[in-house]
């Protein structure tokens, strides 16, 4: 075996770890689906986007889109709403309660990731940060995997950094 497939395999076990954190994690707020806690993040995020935006977003169909909204909308965390800029078209909006809720799931997702970090010291993470920006650079191809990549990312804490994912967009541009 050789060191790249050792570094491949670690590399893949611990993206497996954080993604089983998350969803347990998220699962305990009310076992809702990644993809459900995924929409209503996203359309906090991103006010006034379109259903067909977030099936894109969410790799849905529109109509997989449909019923994802129709079931946050009956929750009452998300609304549509007339777009201002076209009168025929509909735009999604949280609702305070889905807001609340969103800010929820990006705890949940915060606390799930700080566990991995947590067996590391200072020096390791600052050793990471650059590692982490790099490869998330490397897999963002497009706007609408950057969107993908991004789904549950709290964009309040990394937008004020330089996000490295709406910077590979901005360079590829």
């Amino acid at each position: 075996m050789d060191k790249n497939e050792y570094i491949t395999n670690l590399l893949g076990t611990v993206a497996t770890a954080i993604a089983t954190g998350i969803e347990q994690s998220i699962g305990e707020l009310g076992g809702h689906s990644l993809t459900h806690e995924s929409a209503l993040v996203t359309i906090s995020q991103h006010p006034n986007e379109s259903i067909d935006a977030l099936s894109k977003i969410l790799g849905l169909t529109h109509s997989g889109a449909v019923r994802l909204i129709n079931t946050l909308e009956k929750e009452e965390l998300v609304n549509r709403i007339r777009s201002k800029k076209d009168a025929r078209a509909v735009v999604l909006k949280v609702t305070d309660k889905g807001g609340e809720r969103a800010k929820s799931v990006l705890q949940a997702r915060e606390q799930a990731t700080k566990q991995v970090l947590a067996g590391l010291s200072m020096e390791q993470i600052q050793l990471l940060e650059p590692i982490l920006e790099s490869a998330l650079l490397g897999v963002t191809h497009n706007q609408k995997e950057a969107r993908r990549i991004c789904r549950l990312c709290n964009e309040k804490v990394c937008r004020p950094q330089g996000c490295p994912v709406e910077s590979a967009i901005t360079s590829l541009n």
